[in-house]
């Protein structure tokens, strides 16, 4: 995606804002340390408070920030996991940008006036975010539309902040003990993601390909997308009417059963197509007036080749019996370290982490335990034990918790185990390959 330089001027701004927005949090993080360590906070005390610095920090500094941080906070196994919940509960909270700048995007990526293009526009946007906002809109055939239209110049910006993240993690880099968290290759990976959710062209290619992984589910839906008014900047799709998810309860929907729907939807995901919507937060997700779940917002995905669907399964089939062994081994297979030599102290400390983290949980009936909360705790593990595994492994588990917390408050009684066994079931995979 090419960006057009901007102003030094602008640029030297931006460079002189970050900074003194840094100096200003960083001040700010070490009075109120001082402050809760003459209180005689405890360390959980404080540790939130660092999040809600970094928070603060990353919400101020803006559009790259904001979307680095929401991608940080699925990543539990590089950010210890205080910082990464913190940052989940980063939103966009942008104004939206002027309704002159819409129309000066739509006409100059589709050539042609806006009035000729959508009967009607509306001038205010539906929902305002750090780099895009949605507007509804209606076709000349009557259909309704929403219209996703990029924020101007955030391309520009997005690629001067992260070089300046990229000089930052270079001088972390020389620190021993952040180095082994491979700083630069960490930028590197969230600004490849950011930078996946500025080309409308890859959402709407991941739209294509959600609706035909589920072509014949006809209880789930995904936006329909118009390949007409559709460009690097702009994404026009069908309009789907629907309440959040969690509102569920207020509809004639059956909660119990949305909820199991929804599960069910992601072991399909998962286990039959290995290509898995990794944002699905609640608003995010609808249930339409005719009963039917409707996924929305496609940037974030994350892909499993069959090797690592089976070795997903063959994980899933292991916490099943409390092999924290194969677990262990499972993992391992699955990471960067695969296929290199390894030290063996550090294996072994590793392993034996796994084995008394799965021990913790004997006596427990399967359906008793929140798996989510499982695989979030061990990939903090994974994170101590710098054990880097492949990018989707975790964009998976964190769709795992998310829906599966969703789900348990659509029905208390909710058994994801029960739900993924007729996958393990149907889709037999091998003995535990070794690391």
């Amino acid at each position: 995606m090419a960006a057009k330089p901007l102003p030094r001027w602008r640029l030297a701004a931006r460079a002189v804002g970050i900074g003194a927005r840094v100096a200003k949090h960083w001040t700010r993080l070490w009075f109120g340390l001082i402050f809760l360590w003459l209180r005689r906070s405890g360390k959980a005390r404080r540790r939130a408070w660092l999040g809600q610095v970094v928070v603060d920090l990353f919400r101020e500094l803006g559009a790259t920030f904001i979307k680095v941080g929401q991608i940080m906070s699925t990543r539990p196994d590089l950010i210890p996991e205080y910082i990464s919940h913190a940052l989940a509960e980063l939103q966009d909270h942008v104004g939206p940008f002027s309704f002159d700048d819409v129309i000066r995007t739509v006409e100059g990526d589709l050539k042609r006036p806006m009035a000729t293009l959508y009967t009607e526009f509306a001038p205010v946007p539906l929902a305002s975010a750090s780099v895009s906002q949605v507007h509804k809109a209606r076709l000349p055939d009557g259909r309704i539309v929403a219209v996703k239209v990029q924020r101007p110049n955030v391309v520009e910006l997005c690629t001067f902040d992260l070089a300046v993240m990229r000089i930052g993690a270079r001088v972390l880099n020389v620190i021993p003990s952040i180095s082994t968290l491979a700083p630069v290759d960490t930028v590197e990976e969230f600004g490849r993601a950011v930078f996946a959710q500025l080309d409308f062209r890859i959402e709407a290619r991941n739209n294509r390909r959600f609706r035909e992984n589920f072509r014949n589910e006809p209880q789930v839906v995904f936006p329909e997308v118009i390949e007409a008014l559709s460009t690097e900047r702009i994404l026009t799709m069908s309009f789907i009417e629907g309440t959040k998810i969690l509102s569920t309860p207020s509809t004639r929907s059956d909660p119990k059963r949305v909820a199991r729907l929804g599960l069910a939807t992601l072991m399909k995901m998962i286990f039959e197509d290995g290509f898995v919507h990794a944002d699905l937060h609640p608003g995010n997700i609808f249930i339409t007036p005719d009963d039917k779940l409707a996924l929305l917002d496609l940037g974030l995905v994350g892909e499993l080749d069959e090797k690592h669907r089976k070795g997903f399964a063959r994980f899933f089939a292991a916490w099943a019996q409390r092999d924290g062994d194969a677990m262990a081994h499972i993992m391992y297979g699955m990471s960067e370290s695969a296929g290199t030599p390894r030290d063996p102290e550090a294996f072994e400390r590793y392993r034996a982490a796994i084995i008394e983290f799965v021990g913790r949980y004997w006596g427990h009936r399967l359906g008793e335990v929140q798996v989510g909360k499982v695989l979030i705790d061990m990939l903090g593990i994974l994170r101590r034990h710098r054990v880097r595994v492949n990018p989707s492994f975790t964009i998976v588990n964190i769709a795992i918790a998310v829906t599966e917390g969703i789900g348990k408050q659509l029905d208390p009684e909710l058994d994801l185990m029960s739900a993924a066994l007729p996958y393990f079931l149907s889709h037999p995979v091998e003995g535990t390959t070794q690391a």
